[in-house]
């Protein structure tokens, strides 16, 4: 993992709620819905245990709270513009606001996957529940259904034409993600990561197999045969 896997997985998993201004109204909704589609599957997010997850580990642990602070460092904070400012990642998010607005959602649908976090604790147990930055990556692991929302992406994305062909955009990132990844500012960001325990590895294989670059936890499942992307 570099500075894209701790991005794009904490964009993908932790949020406050959908929020999207756009009204349909009743009897307009096509029977293959982009929006709606989106929706569905973001909902298959666990959110609330997430989020109390990492907010018992802001509050109470040392060895994230340093995690923390990389992610929100200034350095790190370029590093990310620096990805989204990729073309391809910005032709994706053009393409993907475009699709929603015309399926009667907007581009907000994404603020379910924003965090929101208390400073008070809540629930006192929660100051003996943390285990360093290795126990939250497992407790994390156990909340996230990966494989789950990797069924769901692929069988929206063959019962839709428009959600199909968003999801051939996502896979078509892995190359620009692969490219990201050999900058000198991404591979230090991973060598600090590294040095603060995280398990890089482990969160880079979960982001590739979650977007569709990897099919590794999956031997027997032919990728190319089933959508021929690559």
């Amino acid at each position: 993992m570099h500075c894209t896997t701790l991005v794009l997985i904490a964009i993908c998993c932790l949020g406050t709620g959908l929020s999207a201004t756009t009204s349909v109204p009743v009897g307009t909704i096509p029977a293959s819905n982009f929006y709606l589609n989106l929706k569905s599957i973001l909902r298959n997010v666990p959110q609330k245990q997430i989020e109390h997850l990492v907010q018992a580990y802001l509050l109470n642990d040392a060895e994230f709270q340093a995690v923390v602070r990389e992610i929100n460092s200034l350095t790190t904070y370029r590093l990310g513009l620096q990805l989204l400012n990729q073309p391809e990642f910005r032709q994706l998010l053009q393409w993907t606001s475009q699709q929603l607005i015309l399926a009667g959602g907007s581009i907000k649908v994404f603020e379910e996957l924003e965090l929101e976090i208390k400073v008070l604790n809540k629930h006192p147990h929660w100051a003996q529940s943390v285990n360093g930055i290795n126990g939250f990556e497992q407790e994390f692991s156990y909340l996230y259904p990966v494989a789950a929302i990797r069924k769901l992406l692929e069988s929206s994305a063959q019962q839709s034409p428009v959600f199909g062909e968003f999801w051939r955009r996502v896979v078509a990132l892995k190359p620009t993600y692969e490219r990201f990844l050999a900058t000198p500012q991404a591979t230090g960001l991973a060598n600090r990561l590294r040095a603060l325990g995280v398990d890089v590895n482990n969160w880079d294989a979960t982001l590739r197999y979650q977007l569709g670059w990897s099919n590794e936890t999956l031997p027997n499942y032919d990728y190319e045969y089933n959508y021929g992307f690559y």
